[in-house]
């Protein structure tokens, strides 16, 4: 008589909640710290620059060869934009609203080399530096 008590469909009801409670809570707790884990991922990387890598010499496939590798610098520096003072606005020619400011990923150190009769720069070194290509 004892099996039939626990056979009860009171008693199934019972067991089907409390299964169908703790596999959300579950559910819960995993979703719970796989976001936690994605936030502290996106805090830990700078998003001032994301997407983009530091300033740093990377390989140029183009007109390297084997044994002879040309170098390039490649990345991300400073950059960013403010509005123009109004003492500042007064002395320009072309006033204009917003100033900016940046530093390119610049070679620091080079090298002239040949490569297929063709006169080419390799970078042994890299900075942020002045953008030249920006000046007029």
């Amino acid at each position: 008589m004892a099996l039939k008590q626990f056979s009860s469909p009171e008693v199934k009801k019972t067991r089907a909640r409390m299964i169908l409670m703790i596999k959300s809570a579950g559910a819960i707790i995993l979703l719970l710290s796989v976001l936690i884990q994605t936030g502290q991922l996106y805090l830990n990387n700078d998003v001032t620059n994301f997407g983009c890598e530091e300033c740093k010499l990377k390989e140029n496939n183009i007109f390297s060869k084997p044994g002879a590798p040309v170098y390039q610098c490649m990345g991300c520096c400073f950059s960013r934009a403010y509005p123009t003072p109004l003492r500042s606005k007064k002395t320009m020619l072309v006033p204009k609203n917003i100033t900016s400011e940046a530093t390119c990923c610049v070679a620091k150190e080079f090298k002239r080399v040949f490569v297929n009769d063709v006169k080419l720069v390799n970078h042994t070194d890299c900075h942020c530096s002045t953008c030249y290509h920006h000046k007029s």
